[in-house]
């Protein structure tokens, strides 16, 4: 009988040590997924400030760039103003005056006409651009169906 109790005893102490062993692995699996998942989680996170990061550098640099043109350009006016004066009262040269209104002149370079017809017709005709242009058929051109 002895023996018998020794196989139950180690059947069972078996059992409970499978137990915690499964248990110790689950957890420490769970642990190690978890792990993982953050620093993909930090991965992410990282690459996304480092995008907004640099979105602000590349902000910036526009910004400023174009503080300098409008300062270059408002130095330039300045220095046509001045050469315009100097030369009124120092030279006997009429210089003209720069234009001002140079974006309205562009802009009427931009402006939309509606399209023209530049197929060949006669003074009769329809021109291709007509919206019933095609659909009327002469009778000789349509082919004869007897039997």
């Amino acid at each position: 009988m002895e023996l018998e109790v020794f196989d139950i005893i180690v059947f069972v102490t078996g059992i409970i040590i499978g137990f915690a062993g499964a248990l110790t692995f689950r957890s420490l699996s769970k642990k190690g997924s978890s792990d993982k998942h953050r620093s993909a989680g930090a991965t992410i996170e990282a690459l996304q400030q480092e995008l907004e990061r640099r979105q602000v550098l590349a902000d910036d640099h526009f910004l400023q760039l174009h503080a300098h043109i409008s300062a270059a350009e408002k130095k330039l006016a300045d220095a046509r103003k001045a050469v315009l004066e100097g030369a009124s009262s120092l030279a006997t040269v009429e210089l003209e005056k720069p234009e001002e209104t140079k974006e309205t002149d562009s802009d009427s370079e931009f402006t939309t006409a509606p399209p023209r017809d530049y197929a060949a017709k006669e003074s009769s005709d329809e021109g291709t651009l007509s919206e019933s242009y095609g659909l009327h058929r002469n009778a000789s051109e349509e082919p004869s169906r007897a039997i």
